[in-house]
């Protein structure tokens, strides 16, 4: 009976282990390895501090944007749901049960988040923003700004309050470079006023002037604004305009000065001309440009690093961020899928605090961070919303993540698979992807081997597939590639079919 018992306890015990991991939207975890009370995710944080996994798509999380605290302790997260109209939630979630639940469903493109000076919480729509308050959201919910434009490539509003509770607000560009059909410079510009922060002054009465102003122009898309505890001075990150460069241009940190130009689509970086701009001898409809007219960046973030939130961290957990700029970079690119640290006040204080966070075979999945918040304990919170998470970076005990990034592949590309993608990316995939997404430049093996690592491209299951569902905009609602020809019924089945295949 002992060599009996002994036995299967044996036989129990890789299952008992193997029953403590568990895969929650693409990450492994192990449910007994804990950060702040949360399932600890693999990824690099500065010595004593680690990453804990709060919510999931498995509790529902469909596309998460932007996150707060509320005076309760509660935290309340924007969740866009894709690129269709009427589908975003707002969710409340209580750190004390670990429980989702919605205070709002059908809002329009769902982004924005704040809690304002006057004890309101305040979401962006497109084109709109709602306020409500949060102890009695339905019959509270009121709109007080409704004439943002809602059309172009950059349709989520995104705003911030300052200390007397007026609101800047950005208005993102419509397009890229301000370019025609034929991908020709469009001089004078004539969407600049839509390349801007507007500001709208609060009343007497808490109601917000329908009559704006604009604050700054020639600002691409201003999806990170954040004003200074101490100064007062707001702040802006620029995600630049898309070369088809690994290089340049680089992403911006602005002083938003009133009245200033900040060089969009003309100009970026310090004094860089965008070569499309450029008066030549068969483009003389365009004069002489002097981009030292515009106003430079205070600071630059790597190329392509796309930061989407930030905010100056005032919390006690981590007393070396005290003062310093906390930014999001969501960027798929190599300079992306991190969370960075600055120090305004010094040359060269870019830091990583969350990296590390490419795609591992079987242990991560490649970071997307976008909303930022600082909870009351001094934690930071975040939300990413291509892998649909919540998650803390908190002291504690740092992962024991393997320093060693080379992603796990699965042996699925042979010659011939890889000569039938580089047909795919040749016929149609790469002049209408490469101006935003450079993997279509490399080699077709290396190429599809990216988009595999990447989780672009889920072998076998193109039902699954990210890049399936944005080429048909099946989950998205807006069909890639945003400007130019789109893929046919046809070119789209040929690609699905190719996932399937693998």
């Amino acid at each position: 009976m002992k060599k009996s018992s002994l036995f299967s306890l044996m036989l129990l015990a890789p299952i008992l282990v193997q029953a403590q991991t568990k895969e929650l939207s693409g990450y492994s975890v192990n449910l007994q390895s804990k950060c702040a009370d949360y399932s600890k995710v693999n990824l690099s944080t500065p010595e004593g501090s680690c990453v804990g996994l709060v919510a999931s798509k498995e509790d529902g999380l469909k596309r998460p944007r932007r996150i707060i605290q509320l005076d309760d302790g509660d935290f309340l997260i924007t969740d866009m749901y894709g690129w269709v109209a009427n589908r975003g939630i707002v969710w409340r979630y209580s750190p004390k049960t670990k429980s989702l639940s919605k205070v709002f469903t059908g809002v329009d493109h769902a982004h924005g988040l704040a809690l304002a000076p006057d004890g309101l919480v305040y979401v962006g729509e497109r084109s709109k923003i709602f306020r409500f308050d949060p102890n009695n959201p339905e019959d509270s919910k009121e709109y007080i700004i409704t004439n943002l434009p809602e059309e172009g490539s950059h349709p989520l509003t995104h705003f911030v309050f300052d200390d007397k509770g007026d609101i800047y607000v950005n208005v993102g560009a419509p397009s890229d470079q301000c370019l025609d059909e034929d991908k020709k410079a469009i001089y004078p510009c004539v969407y600049e006023d839509e390349a801007a922060i507007r500001k709208y002054t609060r009343n007497s009465e808490n109601q917000f002037d329908a009559n704006f102003k604009v604050v700054a122009q020639g600002l691409r898309n201003s999806m990170g604004l954040a004003i200074h505890p101490e100064t007062g001075n707001l702040y802006q990150a620029e995600n630049n305009m898309d070369f088809d460069l690994e290089d340049g241009p680089k992403e911006e940190i602005n002083l938003v000065i009133e009245g200033k130009h900040y060089g969009w689509p003309y100009c970026y970086e310090n004094d860089k001309l965008n070569p499309k701009y450029k008066r030549t001898f068969f483009n003389r409809r365009i004069p002489k440009i002097d981009c030292s007219a515009y106003e430079a960046p205070v600071e630059t973030l790597p190329s392509h690093s796309a930061p989407l939130d930030m905010l100056f961290y005032q919390g006690e957990m981590f007393p070396e961020f005290q003062g310093k700029l906390i930014v999001s970079l969501h960027g798929y690119r190599e300079t992306g899928h991190r969370i960075v640290t600055m120090d305004l006040n010094k040359a060269d204080s870019y830091k990583e605090i969350v990296n590390n966070w490419a795609a591992l075979s079987g242990k991560n999945p490649k970071g997307a961070p976008v909303g930022l918040t600082v909870a009351k304990d001094g934690s930071i919170w975040f939300v990413e919303d291509k892998n649909k998470t919540i998650m803390v970076l908190s002291k504690g005990e740092q992962s024991t993540l393997d320093n060693d990034q080379t992603t796990d592949q699965v042996d699925l590309i042979n010659a011939q698979t890889a000569s039938s993608f580089g047909l795919l990316k040749k016929d149609f995939l790469k002049n209408r992807c490469v101006s935003c997404h450079s993997t279509f430049n490399d080699s077709d093996r290396n190429a599809l081997e990216s988009l595999i690592a990447q989780g672009w491209i889920i072998p076998g299951n193109a039902k699954e597939s990210p890049l399936a569902q944005r080429i048909s905009g099946s989950e998205f609602g807006r069909q890639m590639p945003i400007s130019g020809k789109k893929l046919s019924a046809s070119e789209i089945e040929e690609v699905q079919n190719f996932i399937n295949s693998l």
